[in-house]
C-alpha cells in the first residue's frame, strides 16, 4: 500500500472514530435530558398529589363536622364523599405515573414515593369504607364511624400534604 493510500485511510478512520465519539457525547447528553426532564415530571407529580391531599383534608374536615351536627344528612355526607373521591382517584393516577417514572427518580424521590404510596393506599382505604358506610340501606348519620373515617382520612391526608418532599 502506498503511503498515500495510507494516509487516506487514517483520516477516514480518524473522521470515523471522531463521528463515534460524538455521538456518544450527544447521546449522553440526551440522556441527561431525559433524566432531568423526568425528575421534573416526578417533582410535579409529587406536588400535583399534595394539592389532591389538601382537597381530600378539607373535605375530610367539613366531613369531620358534619358527624358532630345532629342537622346533617346522608346527602351531605355523599356531597362531601363526592369531593373526596375525584381527588383519591386523581391521586392514584398520578402515583401510578410515577411507578413509570421510577427508574429516573432520586433515591430521596423513592423514599417519597413509598411514603406517599403507603398513605394514599390508607386514604382510600378509608374512602372505600365511608362509601360502604354510605350505601348501607338505613344508615345512620349518627355512626360513630363517620367520625372515625373522616378523621383518619384528615390525618392521613395531613400527612400526605405535608410528606418530605425530595422535589
Amino acid at each position: 500500500m502506498t503511503s498515500k493510500h495510507m494516509s487516506n485511510v487514517g483520516l477516514c478512520l480518524g473522521t470515523i472514530t471522531l463521528l463515534v465519539g460524538s455521538m456518544a457525547v450527544v447521546h449522553a447528553a440526551s440522556s441527561s435530558a431525559k433524566a432531568g426532564d423526568e425528575s421534573k415530571k416526578a417533582a410535579q407529580l409529587f406536588r400535583d398529589i399534595r394539592t389532591d391531599a389538601v382537597k381530600v383534608r378539607t373535605a375530610a374536615a367539613r366531613l369531620d363536622t358534619l358527624s358532630a351536627s345532629p342537622a346533617s344528612n346522608w346527602l351531605d355526607y355523599d356531597r362531601q364523599w363526592n369531593e373526596i373521591m375525584p381527588s383519591v382517584e386523581d391521586m392514584q393516577m398520578k402515583l401510578a405515573r410515577l411507578e413509570t417514572l421510577k427508574a429516573a427518580i432520586s433515591p430521596a424521590e423513592h423514599a417519597e414515593l413509598d411514603q406517599s404510596k403507603r398513605l394514599i393506599d390508607e386514604i382510600q382505604s378509608r374512602t372505600h369504607q365511608l362509601r360502604v358506610l354510605l350505601d348501607k340501606p338505613g344508615v345512620q348519620t349518627s355512626d360513630p364511624r363517620f367520625r372515625t373515617y373522616s378523621r383518619s382520612l384528615r390525618n392521613e391526608a395531613q400527612r400526605l400534604e405535608k410528606a418530605d418532599s425530595a422535589s
